[in-house]
């Protein structure tokens, strides 16, 4: 239930891997139909799309480490997916302009801009530091507090869930109302025989949109009734639900700090990657100049 030589975010990062798949792909599929071209001991034809061949040893390696009774299945997608792929290239070639279809300076771009991401965390692995101290986090967390204004209800709960119809259920509903630490304990001892969830840690928040999920009759409850000490009890067809709020912090006030300390280091620690990179660039850049490697005419 419950980065830079430019610092380059996820989503830049995906779209340069997959640019770099497609052309990588590309130029794979020139060297193949060359090879192919010219390839006389490959075995037997089993597809043709006019000149481009497709041999019986472009799949045995493949069906090697495939059951029997599934191999001739595999073999027939297979040639249906080359042939499908090979007929739309070959329509490509037709379509595309000579220059559309020279992709040697598309493919070094890319190539760049791959072997850039790679160094630069190479960089962050081997130079960034990530040890983050608490003083580091209460001094983001107090400089920012505007920024950590909460988005939806948090809760700290006591929670269960067991099926209705087990032994001594009105005894786990007595423990549940319970204040006493040792009946706490026989309460956690009944939750591990019986029930199909629960939750009893009291210092851990927890978004109440995630109790929801966990039962459907939260959704009827509006949020001014929620309190704490607030007590849910609910019964369906299979199960029987309860809720205790220890505590509670509502949308639009000061998150806790607790609740925030993962996102303050992760925000910590990518600002160090940053400022890594910032200076590791200056510095190569200064170097390059400094010994005539890089001239920028006017």
């Amino acid at each position: 239930m419950l980065q830079p030589f430019l610092f380059l975010p996820v989503q830049t990062i995906n779209n340069i891997k997959y640019r770099v798949g497609v052309v990588l792909c590309m130029a794979l599929i020139f060297a193949c139909n060359k090879q192919n071209n010219t390839t006389s001991n490959e075995g037997k034809v089993i597809a043709k799309v006019n000149n481009e061949l497709l041999y019986s040893s472009d799949i045995e390696n493949i069906l090697r480490n495939l059951p029997q009774k599934d191999s001739s299945a595999y073999t027939k997608a297979y040639i249906t997916k080359w042939a499908d792929n090979e007929v739309f290239y070959q329509q490509a070639l037709n379509y595309l302009t000579d220059d559309e279809l020279n992709i040697d300076k598309e493919l070094e771009a890319y190539k760049k801009e791959l072997i850039t991401f790679k160094f630069q965390s190479k960089l962050i692995n081997d130079k960034l530091d990530t040890l983050v101290t608490n003083d580091q986090i209460e001094a983001y967390y107090y400089a920012n507090s505007q920024s950590f204004l909460l988005k939806n209800n948090i809760v700290k709960v006591l929670y269960v869930k067991t099926p209705n119809n087990i032994p001594n259920i009105e005894k786990l509903k007595k423990l549940c109302y319970s204040t006493n630490a040792k009946d706490a304990e026989q309460l956690k001892i009944m939750c591990v025989q019986f029930a199909n969830n629960y939750y009893m840690n009291d210092n851990t928040w927890l978004m109440f949109d995630d109790l929801k999920k966990e039962i459907n009759q939260l959704k009827e409850v509006p949020d001014y009734s929620l309190q704490n000490g607030k007590i849910f009890e609910f019964t369906d067809e299979t199960s029987y639900y309860f809720l205790k709020i220890i505590d509670i912090k509502s949308k639009n006030t000061l998150s806790p700090i607790n609740f925030e300390k993962n996102n303050i280091k992760n925000m910590l620690i990518n600002q160090r990657k940053q400022q890594l990179i910032s200076t590791i660039k200056k510095d190569f850049f200064d170097k390059a100049k400094t010994n005539k490697e890089l001239e920028i005419y006017n």
